[in-house]
């Protein structure tokens, strides 16, 4: 700025004083915004308790005594059926998962058992509009992995409604619960090992801890180490695992959450894959 004359700095300083009233312009749109945001997800929220009542099995006789009766209706397989029905929408939100690429990539066979106990999955936003709360609720009583009612994940995001690439300021994971011998994400194993030195000939047997591919790592997100200890390598790897990490938490977000019924009965990957497959035609 020394070099320019001193009319042009008056200028630029001009420029600078409408900058800073756009920047209070824009932090009323982001309250305003963030507010609007609030409002609508209240009125949403009735629409998923009543999804995840149905799902449950709480609407059984009710959507069953609404249901029309046609001619092809069978009174007596009908009795034989109600005897055999199940409750609810079993396997409801497992199913979902697994019709979307970017989660169901993540999960294991012996996450399907634990995942049938999977009640309901909502995402809070932040008053604030600058990050979002993923919650997992489970079947606690008849869960025989974990003791945890709810699992959360915290995005802390301060220019989520304002850029198409996100800041991670912070994510927060939460400690799972698990009951002895149930752990999904990591398996005990022993080993022996021979002395060595002063202790030759001696055996120890050492219980180590193997880690399990299991989507239950979710919950535990990347950590940020020291930037002093970090090489341009340890930062490439440790961005790749936040993105994937953020990539799956927006498919929660933006797909399974909103329409999980569609993902459910596959409807939703077909429209997923029609749209791949007109972009492929335009090019």
């Amino acid at each position: 700025m020394a070099s320019f004359p001193s009319y042009v700095i008056a200028r630029v300083e001009k420029l600078k004083e409408l900058n800073e009233k756009r920047d209070g312009i824009m932090e009323e749109y982001l309250k305003d915004r963030a507010a609007l945001e609030q409002r609508y997800q209240m009125l949403r929220n009735p629409l998923y308790e009543e999804r995840a009542e149905i799902i449950a099995g709480k609407h059984d006789e009710k959507i069953a005594a609404d249901r029309p009766t046609t001619q092809n209706d069978n009174s007596e397989n009908e009795e034989e059926e109600t005897e055999q029905r199940a409750k609810g929408i079993p396997q409801f939100w497992i199913c979902a998962m697994s019709h979307n690429e970017t989660i169901g990539e993540y999960l294991a066979e012996e996450d399907v058992d634990c995942l049938e106990h999977l009640k309901d999955i909502r995402s809070i936003d932040h008053e604030d509009g600058k990050g979002f709360t993923l919650e997992f609720y489970f079947d606690a009583p008849n869960n025989p992995f974990f003791t945890n009612p709810l699992l959360t994940k915290q995005y802390n995001v301060p220019n989520l409604l304002i850029a198409d690439e996100p800041i991670l300021k912070k994510v927060i994971g939460c400690e799972i619960d698990w009951k002895s011998g149930r752990s999904l994400v990591y398996r005990e194993v022993t080993k022996k090992q021979r002395g060595k030195g002063k202790n030759v000939g001696q055996v120890r047997t050492v219980r180590k801890q193997e880690r399990k591919d299991s989507f239950f790592h979710f919950f535990d997100p990347p950590k940020m180490p020291s930037m002093d200890e970090m090489d341009e390598e340890e930062a490439d790897r440790l961005e790749e695992a936040f993105d994937q990490d953020y990539e799956v938490a927006q498919a929660f977000r933006e797909c399974i959450i909103p329409k999980a019924v569609l993902w459910f009965t596959g409807e939703a990957l077909e429209e997923e894959m029609e749209g791949m497959l007109q972009l492929m035609e335009e090019d």
